[in-house]
């Protein structure tokens, strides 16, 4: 009954989130996941230290970004660092700007202490979802970014223990292998070409040679 209060509470909130709320929200960590036009994923999540009483430093988001995030597809599930490794990790000072939190131009030109974790990695199956584990402490705002759609409004979904993503489908990633054997067959063919072109002209000048000399 708990549980479902408080998923009714946090469900109405997303709902209102863009006409509501215009304060920055500190204690959200704030999750943008783009899928890129190669098959890619990265997820970039941020962390205001000044704000957020569960991260106050780096050493303390690389603890959270242990177990942030299980990938479901549906069979399987499994942490994110096992399909993408460890994430990098960058210090800025200024909020995202495409995030769906509408900042004020106040918030956006305010200095800010944030932490950012990414990770990048090629889905397998493509299709999948993030999930919060059950025990997580965390509020997530997790939005959703298309590399191939510019300007296209965001998919997002405010996030607490146990939720799920929207479905995530990763575009179909390029074959690097195929493409280096495609371009290395390619490069083969013309020398081949040019070689024997070369020989052709060297025969042909050779005999009109011994013809004139004839």
């Amino acid at each position: 009954m708990i549980r479902a209060l408080r998923q009714l509470v946090v469900t109405w909130g997303a709902l209102v989130l863009p006409l509501f709320v215009c304060a920055h929200n500190g204690e959200v960590l704030l999750a943008r996941l783009t899928m890129h036009a190669d098959g890619e994923c990265s997820l970039n999540v941020t962390a205001d230290l000044e704000a957020n009483f569960n991260i106050r430093e780096r050493a303390e988001l690389a603890k959270v970004a242990e177990g942030l995030f299980i990938i479901s597809t549906g069979k399987d599930l499994f942490p994110l660092t096992q399909a993408a490794g460890s994430p990098d990790f960058s210090s800025s000072t200024k909020l995202e700007t495409d995030s769906p939190f509408q900042h004020t131009p106040e918030e956006l030109a305010k200095d800010y202490r944030l932490e950012s974790a990414e990770w990048r990695w090629t889905p397998s199956p493509r299709n999948f979802l993030l999930r919060l584990p059950d025990e997580s402490p965390h509020t997530v705002l997790l939005w959703l970014v298309d590399e191939t759609k510019p300007g296209a409004k965001a998919r997002w979904v405010m996030m607490v223990a146990g939720d799920e993503s929207p479905l995530i489908q990763a575009h179909e990633s390029l074959d690097p292998l195929g493409m280096r054997m495609l371009i290395l067959c390619g490069g083969t063919m013309l020398c081949l070409a040019i070689l024997f072109t070369g020989i052709g002209l060297y025969i042909k000048n050779r005999r009109q040679r011994q013809r004139s000399q004839a």
